[in-house]
């Protein structure tokens, strides 16, 4: 049986008429864990090839697998997955496949009949890497998800769809922690932290604002009497 509680703006990872599914925001959000979530649920509803990439994977512990592995437990679909060192199969013929966009461009270039495409950490996908990423995925009803915290404004990922206008059939949506109904308490007292001591900290890890061009913000907190010189 499949068992999964999703916040609310999750429904969007279901809609199979959209081509761009992009989240935004801070940590914390559950961003990551609602689409390894959602993907886990559709692969088993029906098979689907789900490729899932980012821009430096040097090896399989750098992907999503873990997370994968874990939502595939707790969704109680351990016995309808296969998990293997490289990949994930489904008894319907489903598969995940993990790929780094930077080092391994030629080879996602060469993929055929991708249904489902999961971009993680997009804030750090080159321009070039987006180039060849988007015609590859071009199967009739592919999908495209990208998951981020945003960075700074011209971040190819942000200028793509946070500017004047988005692609067609695109849903963009800002997820930040206070949208997670179980955001973990240990998380919760850095978030405090963060927003008592260091207000532009928290706008840019918590709230997903970008970060700020200046580094002398750093020290805006302290004195110069509080240092022994």
């Amino acid at each position: 049986m499949t068992t999964a509680q999703l916040p609310d703006w999750a429904q969007c990872l279901f809609d199979e008429d959209l081509r761009y599914i992009c989240l935004r925001g801070g940590r914390g959000s559950g961003k990551s864990r609602s689409v390894a979530s959602a993907l886990v649920i559709r692969g088993a509803a029906k098979q689907t090839r789900i490729l899932c990439a980012r821009e430096i994977q040097k090896s399989i512990r750098d992907s999503v697998k873990r997370l994968l592995d874990d939502e595939i437990e707790r969704c109680g679909l351990g016995d309808f997955y296969t998990s293997t060192e490289t990949e994930i199969r489904g008894k319907n013929g489903s598969l995940f496949l993990f790929a780094g966009l930077r080092t391994n461009i030629d080879s996602v270039k060469s993929m055929e009949g991708i249904d489902i495409c999961w971009v993680e950490e997009a804030q750090t996908v080159s321009q070039g890497s987006l180039d060849v990423l988007v015609p590859t995925i071009r199967k009739p009803g592919s999908q495209i998800l990208f998951t981020w915290n945003p960075r700074l404004e011209t971040d190819p990922v942000d200028a793509m769809f946070c500017g004047d206008s988005q692609p067609p059939k695109t849903h963009l949506a800002r997820v930040n922690w206070d949208q997670n109904p179980w955001f973990p308490d240990v998380l919760r007292a850095e978030m405090e932290y963060d927003k008592r001591r260091d207000p532009d900290k928290y706008a840019h890890v918590w709230m997903g604002q970008y970060q700020q061009s200046s580094e002398a913000r750093v020290f805006r907190n302290w004195k110069v009497d509080e240092f022994d010189i």
